[in-house]
């Protein structure tokens, strides 16, 4: 077990290009590139939107782990949904159900 408290999952919601749609469990969302930082600019590495990742990661049973890698270009949205969702001034649970304002 690590000393950091990263508070309560998130769930996130991906839809794909492809249609797909699904949730994940995370802690956080990185965003990655093959430039390898400062010292790929430096070595002459030219980044393409191709080489973009989004990572997700999230502490499981004491461990950090990787959730989910997938090129950003895979991806059309991201979207956070842990608290539910808000219409015209109402709340609802990711279930659907009306929770008030």
């Amino acid at each position: 077990m690590n000393d950091y408290d990263y508070g309560p999952l998130q769930t996130y919601e991906i839809t794909w290009k492809s249609g797909h749609v699904e949730r994940v469990q995370c802690h956080q969302i990185t965003h990655h590139s093959r430039d390898m930082g400062f010292a790929g600019g430096l070595l002459g590495v030219q980044v393409t939107h191709d080489d973009r990742r989004i990572q997700m990661h999230g502490e499981f049973g004491g461990h950090w782990r990787l959730v989910l890698s997938a090129l950003e270009d895979d991806i059309r949205t991201i979207r956070l949904v842990t608290g539910g969702e808000e219409f015209a001034g109402e709340r609802f649970d990711i279930g659907g159900e009306e929770s008030g304002s």
